[in-house]
């Protein structure tokens, strides 16, 4: 029988279940299971699955949080476009963020703090998008929206497994922006 240090094992192991088999088959019985503890050990450390979503939600925005989001503006249309995207690839793509995000974006239609979390990311995913193309000179809110959009389905591609190879449409859209000039 293994023992539990802390909670973060916990979460690990709650948000990949959900990521990957389904919220239904979050109960504290396979939760136990996967972490090869009794059922009520889990009591010591959590008062129901509630409070564990709760944790998940909350220990998987903060990772997420830590991953900074910066950004690099130098350089040509398509070398900024592609860094960006790169950036975000990595980032949904990372051992250590793709569960939760996974997670939430299974759970956006069905959860509140799913749909919430998926809207900020998108939200600052736009944000950064709005402020890349205005520092390369271009203030066409259709064109933002337009790689914001691609973008995002690329990126929730690569939760799915999806490889994709985002750099082509980054370079495309570059060469659509210097048409537009």
């Amino acid at each position: 029988m293994a023992v539990i240090k802390d909670r973060s094992a916990i979460i690990d192991a709650a948000t990949g279940i959900i990521a990957f088999q389904g919220l239904d088959k979050l109960t504290m019985q396979s939760l136990a299971e996967d972490l090869g503890i009794n059922k009520a050990s889990l009591y010591h450390w959590y008062k129901s699955k509630d409070e564990i979503l709760d944790e998940v939600f909350s220990s998987g925005h903060k990772r997420l949080m830590s991953k900074g989001f910066r950004l690099e503006l130098e350089g040509s249309a398509e070398e900024v476009l592609k860094r960006a995207a790169t950036r975000w690839s990595g980032i949904f793509s990372s051992d250590d963020t793709l569960p939760y995000l996974r997670a939430i974006y299974s759970l956006r239609y069905s959860d509140e703090r799913a749909e919430e979390e998926a809207r900020a990311l998108a939200l600052m995913i736009k944000s950064q998008i709005d402020v890349i193309m205005t520092a390369l000179g271009y203030s066409d809110q259709f064109l933002s929206s337009l790689f914001t959009s691609l973008l995002l389905m690329h990126l929730e591609a690569l939760l799915y497994g999806e490889e994709e190879n985002f750099e082509d449409d980054a370079e495309s859209f570059a060469a659509l922006l210097e048409q537009n000039r």
